[in-house]
């Protein structure tokens, strides 16, 4: 394969910068981690969200939640809580990145943003 043809793992959608693999997309100091979007039937296809703050973009990026699955390796539940009394509801809200106490089937994503929360707060 030639290096014009190798796979990119994001490009701007406004600036057209290009990030190579997810390494260098999450240690880039110009990328804000700001959302999840649930998806309410698998969880590895939902969204999370960054903006990129590079001088003259601004853009919004949407990256699939399953590109970021590894960076997690602990507890999974199978169990579906949403809207029950132990779901704080933050699956509802895309601008709630806090941990869920919930024993559900969506909280491990929850703990694959605070990897991401904490790997690129390192980065500033």
């Amino acid at each position: 394969m030639y290096i014009d043809q190798m796979p990119i793992f994001k490009t701007c959608p406004m600036c057209e910068r290009k990030w190579e693999n997810r390494e260098s997309f999450l240690d880039d100091p110009e990328l804000e981690f700001i959302g999840y979007q649930a998806d309410f039937g698998l969880p590895e296809d939902g969204l999370f969200y960054f903006t990129h703050e590079a001088a003259g973009c601004g853009s919004t990026m949407a990256v699939k939640v399953e590109f970021f699955l590894s960076l997690y390796a602990g507890k999974r539940y199978t169990d579906i809580k949403m809207l029950s009394k132990e779901c704080p509801g933050y699956c509802l809200n895309r601008d709630l990145l806090q941990r869920c106490k919930a024993r559900c089937r969506y909280a491990y994503v929850r703990e694959v943003s605070q990897v991401i929360k904490d790997r690129m707060k390192n980065i500033l």
